[in-house]
């Protein structure tokens, strides 16, 4: 059992589970978690000398606190994925592979509250890193995380959209127009100029292909001094969309 929230400490939050004995906070401390259980969300208290608030989290604060295994997908790309996909609340998306579940946590958001999310995990360690941050959302029951290797061997799974973050998606092309709808999206993640060339050649019977590189630029918040960082996150993956017509 596990209740997650954000517990905001002199104006640094910090996702919590309410439900552990023992809470350790960086640069705070260790405190049981008793000491906060029954606060009201929404009215400051005091902790131990700190004016403290608890709030209800959004998915950018599971993001900013998942426990990374393998390289995972920026909110920057899976923003792009979700909206070019169309997923929608009640459908059945199709991942492959899980990794740390950061892709994994944002698909079964958008298909809340009755669809599911079906994904495929041959690594162990990396599914087990998933289930821990999978376990930080309301939305955890919608994950069906499969420990084995989507293959083109692997049953057919009707379903409304397809999620590609693996070393050779063309191998899976066949597999995806048996089980995507007519109409529905495929969207392909990968690194290299040469990878997406290869699922390009295997996009024949597709429509709709689509190439996009999504680069995220911030800008330092100071007043006065109001200017992009010195820093930005550049090429992290192409993303290759594809739609099936049947």
């Amino acid at each position: 059992m596990s209740s997650w929230n954000l517990l905001i400490i002199g104006g640094s939050a910090h996702l919590v589970d309410l439900d552990s004995e023992v809470i350790e906070i960086s640069g705070f401390g260790s405190f049981p978690g008793k000491a906060i259980k029954n606060q009201k969300i929404g009215t400051e208290f005091d902790l131990f000398g700190e004016k403290s608030l608890i709030v209800e989290y959004s998915m950018s604060d599971i993001q900013s606190n998942i426990n990374r295994g393998p390289q995972i997908i920026l909110p920057k790309d899976i923003a792009w994925m979700i909206h070019k996909s169309g997923l929608k609340p009640g459908d059945t998306a199709i991942e492959a592979g899980t990794g740390s579940a950061a892709l994994t946590l944002s698909l079964a958001q958008a298909v809340a509250p009755n669809g599911k999310v079906i994904t495929f995990e041959k690594n162990s360690k990396h599914s087990e890193i998933a289930r821990k941050n999978l376990d930080m959302s309301s939305w955890k029951d919608l994950v069906q995380i499969n420990k084995a290797e989507l293959a083109e061997t692997t049953e057919v799974i009707r379903a409304d959209a397809i999620f590609l973050d693996l070393p050779n998606p063309e191998q899976l092309i066949s597999w995806a127009e048996k089980s995507l709808k007519v109409g529905g999206f495929m969207m392909i993640y990968v690194p290299t100029s040469n990878q997406v060339e290869k699922s390009l050649n295997s996009l024949d019977d597709w429509k709709q292909i689509e190439i996009v590189e999504v680069i995220q630029r911030e800008w330092q918040a100071r007043t006065g001094a109001l200017r992009p960082k010195s820093s930005m996150i550049g090429h992290t993956g192409f993303i290759v969309s594809a739609r099936w017509n049947g």
